[in-house]
């Protein structure tokens, strides 16, 4: 496909701007500022005091959640009818390399090179312009999908320009978000990374507008840099008060280096520490994971299809661990279908340990809900339906085919739904999906955009 000029204008619009954020959305339309009275759901609320509600009404005003019950009064607000619908948490991805959506699909390929080797020489071509596309492309599938919270792992910021295209997609989408601020994928192992605007940014977020947004440290850790590097930066991550996360235990060869207990041994594992991946952790490594606090992050559909190996779900869930769960690369994974991470979890779990009762839907979808919002420690504002609460929902319409009878709402959404079964998203209060349809996404000028800017990057 020829990228015409006017598309080459849309991919470059981004390039001069400045380090000043927007606005962190644009203003409400009057429907949008007016209350919101979902009617008639089936509630699954992951609050456990609450449990799950039949025919219940969601009562939401200036964006958070103000009632739960049923036959609620109107009192002047808009009404959406949620009969034959299931209410759920709007759900979280907790580990999302969002900045290479682009490039869906293009690695491994028969007889290409290995996906690291492609994605290091492909990163090199990226824009700030690129990386705010690609983005952009990532977060409407989020929505599209039922997520309401984003964490974006940023491993290919190459200045902070970059850094600045990123912010602008996610402040844009008005999901909640966590960037985790990396490095450029070729970042030699000696060297550090860019400190100084990783404090930028931190500032730059600590005005009242970005409340939906905050920061941490995507590290290379131990498995990818000498302990020079990563106490340098888990010392930088603790004088900020920012989280830390890391790739770890990713395959056999990788284990040898007994990262976790490297952090361990050193004192810096903490609730704030989240451990993607962890394949090839063993029983120690648990054991030490649940002595101090940190999660786990597991992205079962990439770490297959990359070679990994099975995550170990069965032993994760023994452990009781707090564990989330990651779309991770559109690379690897396809699309963004979280209803087919918690689907493959409960399925390993079970098949791995020929243990039908070692976990369930439940299990699951908190991993994708309440779990993941603890582990951000952003549990007290999302996660769950519960009066006080900000309304991060997504309905999902269990009338579609393949989806009813509803025989458990539970299993409904974790063993039959898909993102094209999501009818309404409503992030922080504001409808952000309606009727299967993305509010304020052109998906023809985005779809555009993505097949000129993947032609920029891989045919080069």
């Amino acid at each position: 496909m020829a990228i015409d000029r006017r598309t080459l204008l849309q991919l470059g619009a981004c390039a001069s701007a400045s380090l000043a954020l927007p606005s962190f959305a644009s203003a409400p339309s009057a429907e949008q500022a007016k209350p919101l009275l979902i009617r008639d759901a089936t509630v699954v609320t992951m609050d456990p005091v609450l449990g799950d509600l039949a025919r219940a009404d969601v009562f939401i005003d200036q964006g958070t959640i103000r009632a739960i019950g049923q036959q609620l009064p109107i009192n002047g607000a808009q009404v959406l009818d949620a009969s034959g619908m299931i209410l759920i948490p709007g759900l979280i991805d907790s580990h999302w390399h969002l900045w290479n959506s682009l490039l869906r699909n293009s690695a491994p390929v028969p007889g290409g090179p290995p996906f690291f080797t492609s994605q290091q020489t492909t990163s090199k071509r990226f824009t700030p312009a690129l990386n705010e596309l690609s983005v952009r492309l990532g977060l409407a599938e989020a929505v599209h999908a039922g997520i309401t919270t984003v964490n974006s792992w940023s491993h290919n910021l190459r200045s902070p320009e970059y850094a600045q295209a990123e912010l602008r997609a996610l402040v844009a989408s008005g999901l909640r978000a966590r960037l985790w601020y990396g490095y450029a994928q070729d970042l030699a192992a000696t060297a550090p990374m860019d400190f100084k605007d990783i404090q930028r940014v931190q500032t730059q977020l600590q005005g009242t507008d970005y409340t939906r947004i905050d920061l941490g440290l995507a590290i290379r850790g131990p498995e990818r840099t000498e302990a020079a590097i990563w106490e340098q930066e888990f010392a930088f991550a603790r004088a900020q008060s920012l989280p830390v996360s890391t790739h770890i235990a990713v395959t056999r060869q990788m284990q040898e280096k007994k990262a976790i207990q490297q952090l361990e041994s050193r004192g810096l594992l903490s609730p704030t520490v989240q451990l993607v991946h962890a394949t090839h952790a063993d029983q120690q490594d648990m054991a030490s994971i649940a002595r101090s606090g940190a999660t786990v992050c597991i992205t079962p559909l990439t770490e297959m299809r990359v070679g990994y190996g099975l995550p170990p779900v069965a032993a994760l869930q023994r452990a009781k661990l707090p564990v989330t769960l990651g779309i991770d690369t559109l690379v690897l994974g396809g699309n963004a279908n979280p209803f087919m991470l918690m689907q493959t979890c409960l399925n390993l779990a079970i098949g791995t340990s020929a243990d039908e009762q070692l976990m369930t839907a439940r299990d699951a979808l908190h991993w994708a809900t309440q779990g993941a919002a603890d582990a951000m420690g952003i549990g007290k504002h999302t996660g769950s339906i519960t009066v006080g609460k900000r309304a991060d929902l997504a309905l999902v319409d269990s009338r579609r085919l393949g989806m009813f009878p509803v025989n458990d709402p539970l299993a409904c959404i974790v063993q039959s739904a898909s993102p094209a079964d999501v009818d309404t998203v409503i992030a922080d209060g504001r409808i952000v999906k309606r009727a299967g349809q993305l509010i304020g996404v052109d998906l023809a000028s985005l779809r555009a955009q993505a097949t000129a800017g993947a032609q920029q990057l891989l045919h080069r």
